[in-house]
């Protein structure tokens, strides 16, 4: 008797392993890569890229165009045009054209319908068209013409060597919903490729302005330091081009709230070496010359992250470097007396950057 009971569940088990929950075989499936959204006067336009994985080629897709209300019905059109079953558990990247992203209505909509989807992938990137959606979809990009992977692959190399900051739904809905404003990637049609550079500003789920890569990397620096990355800093001191390029650097910051006056302080030092220069050219050893070339990088460094906290400031309103987030976390009973009217406060608030460097090196060969 005991050996009967083993033997039906090993045969129950066989089967619940070896089943498929999915009455819809792969090859009667289209999965959805990429979708982009863009606003039209009726509606919205759907342009969603389905590479052709059971033609057995990875470098062949096809493009559909669909006017839909929404998801759902984006979908059940598909599915009635389509012999076969459209499915967006693979999805890599969701595309929002500049006109939706403008919308706040919109942009909440289809943000809800994302977070209700019970299959569509909770990692599906996230990004901003600078223009039109279906533009970036129908991009033909050479070696590579699967858009979907192309964006993602991008945007996972963005987020690993910290270029930017956040891509996910996830991350971004988490964001939007503890502090009401985002910095989401910017996709750019870049001759016969795509570019991502750029940054949108998402403020209350609305698109208010972009922001320019070294902008981008000011605030990188300044809400993680540990991981941003610098590029070269490139200028000229007496009539000669100097590059340096940064090795480590270290933070520290201030914050104090007395009533509804902010103070914060960043205490920043690069650890730069000379990375271009002009062989033969003893100008390196020179101590006046070398402490014009920090001066002239301070400057130059300093006026840029000046200029972005600025922005993000007077222009945005829009707290992007988190300063609220400390606030909450190490002022909290003075934090909840300004919450209401944190805008005004943070818009209102002085925010210093001091800026020091020191060159390690004036070459790695000497």
């Amino acid at each position: 008797m005991k050996n009967v009971k083993v033997l039906i569940v090993v045969i129950l088990m066989s089967i619940l392993l070896s089943g498929c929950t999915d009455s819809v075989e792969i090859n009667k499936r289209e999965y959805l890569f990429a979708v982009g959204i863009d606003k039209n006067p009726k509606n919205l336009t759907f342009t969603s890229e389905i590479p052709k994985i059971n033609e057995g080629s990875e470098e062949e897709r096809l493009v559909y165009t669909k006017e839909s209300n929404n998801f759902a019905d984006f979908y059940s059109t598909s599915y009635l045009h389509s012999e076969k079953a459209i499915s967006d558990r693979l999805m890599q990247v969701i595309v929002l054209g500049e006109d939706v992203a403008r919308d706040s209505e919109l942009f909440r909509k289809i943000f809800d319908e994302i977070q209700r989807s019970p299959q569509m992938n909770r990692r599906v990137k996230i990004c901003i068209a600078k223009g039109k959606a279906c533009d970036i979809i129908n991009t033909e990009i050479p070696n590579n013409p699967v858009v979907g992977r192309f964006l993602s692959d991008m945007l996972v190399k963005l987020k690993r060597e910290s270029y930017q900051d956040i891509y996910t739904f996830d991350e971004a809905i988490l964001h939007l919903g503890q502090t009401g404003n985002a910095m989401v990637p910017v996709v750019e049609v870049n001759e016969e490729s795509l570019k991502v550079e750029r940054a949108a500003v998402i403020k209350e789920y609305e698109l208010i302005g972009f922001l320019e890569p070294m902008e981008v990397e000011s605030i990188m620096i300044l809400l993680n330091l540990d991981k941003a990355n610098i590029r070269n800093i490139n200028i000229e001191v007496d009539g000669t081009t100097v590059a340096l390029g940064a090795t480590d650097v270290s933070m520290t910051k201030d914050i104090k709230l007395e009533g509804d006056k902010l103070g914060v302080d960043y205490y920043i030092t690069l650890y730069c070496y000379i990375d271009s220069f002009i062989i033969g050219n003893n100008n390196l050893e020179d101590k006046k010359f070398m402490n014009k070339i920090k001066e002239e990088a301070v400057k130059r460094v300093s006026d840029v992250v000046t200029n972005t906290v600025d922005k993000l400031q007077h222009t945005y309103r829009a707290d992007l470097l988190r300063i609220k987030d400390d606030l909450y976390k190490y002022q909290k009973a003075d934090f909840d007396k300004i919450e209401d009217k944190y805008d005004e406060v943070f818009e209102a608030a002085t925010i210093n950057v001091h800026l020091n460097m020191q060159i390690k090196s004036t070459g790695l060969v000497k």
